[in-house]
């Protein structure tokens, strides 16, 4: 590999252009203690060629949630990051301060490997800047204390961080023990870097989720009754974005199909106990027993089989089967005069 390319990434004033000062050994980016953004747009600069090293590439990107510009118009700038670092970077670091770890940061964190897409992580590595700040402090212990959403942003970018004290200058160690790290990296993804092709990806991942959860809003608002609609999408417990189905829900045809299963077990159970209370077991013919049949019933009073169906559904008539005689003409009397009278 002859080439090394580093992009840096973050929120304005986390110490990207210090760091890359730091990376280079050398006062090439500018720097201000201000609020003001210092980084307009993307610019590189690269480290001397040493023989039988790479040559490190350094390229820095306006803060992310810059106050100053739209966030549509900062993402356009920080993108041309990856044409600035043709062919691809081998590495992304993810600068963020030693402190106070603020919903301000996860919200720009989580735009960042948004706007990416899922494949960036690969390439990343977590730098803290102020390491300073730490004092006597091991980075290790900084970290059992953090916020648990920074603990899972590091896991997304495989364990991989490290700290920058960029005001020393003369610390040497803290530079090559980052670029061991980024190299042992690098290796592990056979030396390739993020290309064009996998921002594309990305950004075809996210119109893709936008379109489920659009369709999925679509299928609970369908779903909800008028007194629903009233009390919003929750009442389905279908949040914005959030796919129905991942919460435990089913279909309409499916919960149709599940509920009409229920209703023939429940119906065959009950004749099956109907059966078993009057003695006849599955498979023995009531008949032997001594009690009427449907059609010795129908025989007796001269009527047809296709009337004692009008009265009753056939899941019924079975049951009617097994009772006795005179259970059996009852409750046939009744369901006559029942349906005459409707």
């Amino acid at each position: 590999m002859d080439e090394l390319r580093i992009v840096l990434l973050g929120k304005q004033g986390a110490g990207k252009s210090a760091s890359g000062n730091t990376l280079l050994c050398k006062q090439l980016f500018n720097t201000a203690a201000s609020s003001e953004r210092v980084t307009q747009a993307c610019s590189s600069h690269s480290s001397m060629s040493i023989e039988g090293k790479p040559t490190i590439k350094v390229i820095d990107t306006p803060g992310w949630c810059d106050s100053s510009q739209s966030e549509n118009d900062i993402k356009q700038e920080i993108i041309k990051c990856i044409h600035v670092s043709s062919p691809g970077p081998h590495v992304f670091l993810l600068v963020l301060l030693i402190g106070r770890f603020t919903n301000e940061e996860i919200n720009t964190i989580m735009n960042i490997l948004k706007e990416f897409g899922d494949e960036v992580t690969k390439y990343m590595i977590v730098l803290f800047t102020k390491g300073d700040d730490l004092e006597e402090k091991p980075i290790e212990d900084y970290l059992k204390e953090v916020h648990s959403d920074l603990k899972k942003i590091i896991q997304l970018c495989g364990g991989r961080y490290h700290v920058f004290n960029n005001r020393d200058k003369k610390n040497n160690n803290q530079v090559s023990s980052l670029l061991e790290k980024i190299h042992k990296m690098v290796e592990s993804n056979e030396e390739k870097y993020y290309t064009t092709t996998m921002y594309q990806k990305g950004k075809e991942q996210i119109d893709d989720r936008r379109r489920q959860q659009h369709d999925t809003k679509a299928v609970c608002e369908k779903r909800k009754t008028p007194a629903e609609s009233e009390n919003g999408s929750r009442s389905h417990g279908c949040d914005a974005g959030e796919d129905y189905e991942e919460k435990g829900g089913i279909s309409e045809d499916k919960s149709n199909e599940e509920n009409m299963k229920l209703k023939m077990t429940q119906q065959q159970n009950s004749s099956e106990n109907r059966s078993r209370s009057h003695g006849c077991d599955a498979g023995e013919d009531c008949e032997e027993r001594g009690d009427i049949s449907e059609e010795e019933y129908l025989k007796i009073h001269s009527l047809p089989s296709s009337n004692l169906h009008d009265f009753v559904p056939l899941f019924l008539v079975r049951i009617l089967e097994c009772m006795p005689a005179d259970a059996f003409q009852t409750l046939t009397a009744i369901v006559k005069i029942t349906k005459c009278e409707t």
